[in-house]
């Protein structure tokens, strides 16, 4: 693990292999089932079918599942009125990419904040938490190709998506980049 961080920190090539990008979510829920009971929360899914696989990290791509699940299950520890429920949901973004989305029907985002700011280096709402874990994660998605965002969710709770180039993509866009970086020098 600190040896996978050491390679973040130096923005070393995530390591690539073929993912199901399903399957590295339901592996996830499975991890965050204590956590969930412990929390009286319910994580449900939607999880596309025929979806294509993703190249890329898998530890890495499950570490963000991972903290969007945890977090969204902490956030909703305070809400006493309605379910707490975290619905994971997968699809095609477009014709290269794969969309995940964490939808969450906690506290959403304080007032005098925008969602953008969730992901700045030692931004916290946690009393114990190092305002790390959003901003690895971004970091970690764009590493693959890929794109970490945040938004409300009405009535409340926050939504984080992330896309993360398709299998068939990754290869054709590397191509192209060195192409480009050819010409260029």
């Amino acid at each position: 693990m600190i040896g996978r961080i050491r390679q973040l920190i130096r923005k070393a090539p995530p390591r690539k292999e073929t993912v199901d990008i399903n399957r590295a979510i339901r592996e996830v829920i499975e991890l965050t089932r204590g956590e969930t009971v412990k929390h009286g929360a319910s994580v449900q899914t939607q999880l596309a079918d025929g979806l294509p696989f993703i190249e890329g990290d898998r530890v890495e791509l499950q570490q963000v599942l991972l903290n969007l699940v945890i977090n969204a299950i902490e956030a909703m520890s305070d809400v006493s009125d309605g379910a707490r429920e975290v619905l994971i949901s997968t699809g095609n973004a477009d014709a290269d990419c794969v969309l995940v989305t964490v939808r969450d029907s906690g506290p959403g985002f304080a007032p005098d904040s925008t969602p953008e700011h969730v992901f700045a280096s030692f931004y916290t709402t946690k009393p114990t938490g190092l305002g790390m874990g959003l901003s690895i994660c971004r970091s970690i998605v764009e590493a693959h190709g890929g794109r970490l965002w945040a938004n409300a969710n009405e009535p409340r709770g926050a939504i984080f998506q992330f896309t993360v180039l398709a299998h068939q993509k990754v290869q054709a866009v590397a191509e192209r980049h060195c192409v480009q970086g050819r010409r260029a020098g």
